[in-house]
């Protein structure tokens, strides 16, 4: 199995652990974590592999039936198959959807100590929450006291499903960078790197990055990789950092309400 299908499958099984609720259909799977049903990436539908039969207009229905009847306030439809993606990015565009191509990176360097410095520790879930809660603040989730509170809740699923730890940097009481990381015990999946917009330019989302990678290699773990937004910046960095690209997959996302 190359290492495309292994992060594929790894971030599935964690998904899968995630919900509470998964529903089947012609390609795919729904996943509904009904507890957080604001929460978009616990609430979607995964097409999965690449599937030569999908029609985009019966796709869109099924999204319609499943997370309508669910009554969510967003559509999310995430697409494993670069290509299937590609060529469906445009339709979904001209419906209005925003549409995010998502690089999968895995850490080629020498499976030895990487550096991180002595900067970041481990952060509690208070302390994860309050930097997701400053860096929310002035945004869209901000302003809905009931979605913030479900966003902040999800350190505690992923703590339970996905054996997760936060890494983060303090100054002054505060946590104002942290990354996550995921694992099974042989992969492991570093994610949601964040620093606050005033402590950026100081090098601290590269640390928290290193600290996890750090770990993970230090734990054993024989596969490591991330997700990066392919047209945003923080790609090349990780690359200085060993990390290489093997494959893409696409996000698509709607907004209703």
């Amino acid at each position: 199995m190359d290492d495309l299908t292994r992060t594929l499958d790894f971030m599935s099984r964690v998904e899968n652990s995630c919900a509470e609720r998964i529903e089947p259909f012609e390609w795919g799977a729904a996943l509904f974590l009904d507890s957080l049903p604001k929460v978009h990436d616990f609430n979607f539908l995964r097409v999965e592999g690449a599937p030569a039969d999908l029609v985009f207009d019966e796709l869109i229905r099924e999204a319609e039936r499943l997370q309508g009847e669910a009554g969510l306030s967003h559509r999310k439809i995430v697409i494993e198959d670069d290509a299937v993606g590609r060529a469906l990015a445009p339709l979904f565009r001209t419906r209005g959807w925003d549409a995010v191509s998502l690089q999968i990176m895995v850490y080629r360097g020498e499976r030895k100590r990487v550096e991180a410095g002595d900067v970041v520790r481990e952060l509690t879930s208070s302390e994860v929450r309050a930097l997701w809660s400053a860096s929310w603040a002035t945004t869209r989730v901000g302003e809905d006291p009931e979605q913030l509170a479900q966003r902040l809740a999800v350190d505690t699923v992923l703590a339970k499903e996905a054996n997760a730890l936060f890494f983060g940097v303090v100054i002054e009481g505060l946590a104002v960078s942290s990354a996550d990381l995921y694992s099974d015990g042989s992969i492991a999946q570093i994610e949601s790197v964040l620093t606050l917009e005033a402590y950026r330019r100081r090098g601290f989302g590269g640390a928290v990055v290193l600290h996890a990678l750090a770990h993970a290699l230090d734990t054993g773990h024989e596969l490591v990789f991330l997700v990066a937004d392919i047209g945003d910046w923080p790609k090349e960095m990780y690359a200085r950092m060993g990390v290489d690209p093997v494959g893409r997959y696409w996000d698509f996302t709607l907004t209703k309400a």
